[in-house]
């Protein structure tokens, strides 16, 4: 019965463990840009604490995407540069904002090219 509705396919795709985890990488990533932005204007301790548990757990999620991806697929070169360009803008941002100095508009950029390497996690981990 499930089979003619079209329902099996579509509880099928969240069975899926790195495209659940890639969807709520982008959740996080998104909320997480849209409160650095707040950050700019507030200061306030709480807003601070929930940025950087989005950015935490966005970032724990990104590397358990690609250790699945290398226990899945193995490592090859260019997935591997892709990985680990990735990660390397995950760590330009936390230095650009570690370095406190009034450069949130550089921040804001790097927030949004986050967004769209989810978007791109998220593309690729659709089943097909």
């Amino acid at each position: 019965m499930l089979r003619i509705l079209g329902l099996f396919d579509f509880f099928s795709i969240f069975s899926n463990i790195p495209t659940i985890f890639a969807s709520i990488g982008l959740i996080l990533a998104t909320s997480s840009f849209i409160s650095g932005l707040q950050l700019v204007r507030a200061a306030s301790l709480a807003e601070r604490k929930i940025h950087r548990f989005n950015g935490l757990t966005t970032f724990t999620l990104y590397i358990s995407l690609a250790v699945l991806a290398f226990a899945y697929n193995g490592v090859r070169f260019w997935p591997l540069i892709g990985w680990v360009s990735g990660l390397c803008l995950f760590l330009l941002k936390i230095w650009i904002v570690r370095r406190k100095r009034r450069v949130y508009k550089y921040v804001s950029w790097m927030g949004a090219t986050l967004i769209l390497v989810w978007l791109f996690l998220v593309y690729i981990h659709i089943p097909v």
